[in-house]
């Protein structure tokens, strides 16, 4: 399968008015009526003016036999199946029954306005850029463009460097949409934006201006930690569910215990280990980070993994993005840029102490060296000061 992607030039003011419409977009400016024959920008309706002309463009395409076309706003994109398929032994390469020139053929005599593709817009190929992300027909992944990805990172940056001073509601809400689009990719992200999106309704009008909190600004540093992993994309394959009987604990008292299977792994928590904000809360968060650490090393992909645990607070903070602890909410940000390059998703379950396979080894009581898990990641530089691997 292959795709091409088109862009009207000027949709809205290349979208003409009906003539009964015109006078209720008529301006008055020095002593002078104007009356205008294009759809406006900003007007309610032109959404649904645009909308119109483009839903007959696409019933005009299908009704010529190209039937996969698909439109946001003006952005149109059309996917050509071959009819074979390449052939290594014959030397044959896959042929389509369309291209992009007899796609002009069509919409030539009717006066769509295209944008060249060389400025917008690219001809058939395995891989497409379209509504801001970059789609692989090929390998099923979308992944966010580098470009893109580029210009993000300077407006996070630029948002953290005025944390001392007011923001205006334009780059509050502007920083809210580009990330609310990416979480579409970057799915960890999503329990990030509530905040991002409460404070944005703080604002009485557009001139108000706040201090940021700085809640929010931990978790645009875990953004920016996430943005800045090279290769992140997203399956657009079905993730499958995966457990691979994973348990995890911590004991203030000792350490941390892993348990896969019937092997386990501990690391001893450091004297000084308990400092500031550095509490229970950020040893249990260690831990599942731990565990996700390990899954990354065994390669786990494109999958949701079971991992149990007994602490609902640090399950009830993973699930929400956020907690009210800066030391435990760098830990998500850690695991979530751990997770976001293999499309992984980890679903922490709840059990009680009692049966969790971890808790003996968190206070220390070991299994034998034979059955012990072989952790060959490197401890971030976050936490070598506070674990050492037993």
């Amino acid at each position: 399968m292959q795709a091409a992607s088109l862009d009207i030039e000027r949709a809205y003011h290349n979208s003409p008015i009906m003539p009964i419409h015109k006078p209720c977009l008529a301006v008055s400016w020095q002593d002078k009526i104007y009356v205008g024959h294009v759809a406006v920008v900003g007007l309610a309706t032109v959404g649904g003016i645009q909308g119109t002309l483009a839903d007959s463009l696409l019933d005009i395409l299908h009704f010529h036999s190209i039937e996969n076309v698909f439109k946001w706003v003006d952005d149109f994109i059309i996917f050509c199946i071959p009819i074979h398929f390449e052939d290594e032994l014959s030397g044959s390469f896959p042929a389509f029954n369309f291209n992009l020139a007899s796609l002009f053929g069509i919409t030539g005599p009717l006066g769509i306005p295209w944008h060249p593709i060389e400025r917008k817009g690219q001809d058939f190929t395995s891989s497409v850029k379209y509504v801001g992300f970059l789609w692989d027909l090929e390998l099923h992944r979308v992944s966010f463009p580098d470009k893109k990805c580029i210009k993000l990172l300077s407006k996070i940056q630029s948002f953290l460097s005025l944390s001392s001073s007011p923001i205006t509601h334009c780059a509050c809400i502007s920083l809210h949409g580009s990330l609310q689009h990416i979480s579409f990719i970057y799915r960890e992200g999503q329990s990030a934006l509530p905040p991002l999106s409460s404070f944005s309704s703080k604002f009485l009008n557009e001139f108000s201006q706040h201090h940021v909190p700085v809640s929010i600004l931990e978790s645009l540093c875990g953004w920016y930690t996430v943005l800045s992993t090279p290769g992140s994309s997203h399956s657009l394959s079905p993730h499958h569910k995966v457990d691979p009987d994973t348990w995890v604990d911590t004991s203030t008292s000792w350490g941390i215990g892993l348990v896969v299977g019937n092997q386990w792994a501990a690391w001893c928590l450091k004297e000084g280990w308990k400092h500031g904000d550095r509490d229970i809360r950020w040893a249990e968060s260690v831990a599942l980070e731990l565990a996700i650490l390990w899954l990354v090393q065994c390669e786990f992909t494109d999958c949701e993994v079971t991992v149990k645990g007994d602490n609902t607070g640090v399950i009830g903070a993973f699930n929400k993005g956020w907690l009210h602890n800066a030391s435990c909410n760098a830990a998500i940000h850690r695991m979530a840029s751990s997770l976001v390059p293999f499309n992984m998703t980890i679903l922490p379950l709840y059990v009680s102490s009692s049966v969790n396979r971890a808790d003996p080894v968190s206070r220390g009581t070991l299994g034998p060296q034979s059955i012990c898990l072989s952790c060959s990641f490197e401890l971030p530089l976050e936490l070598s000061d506070f674990l050492t691997y037993v």
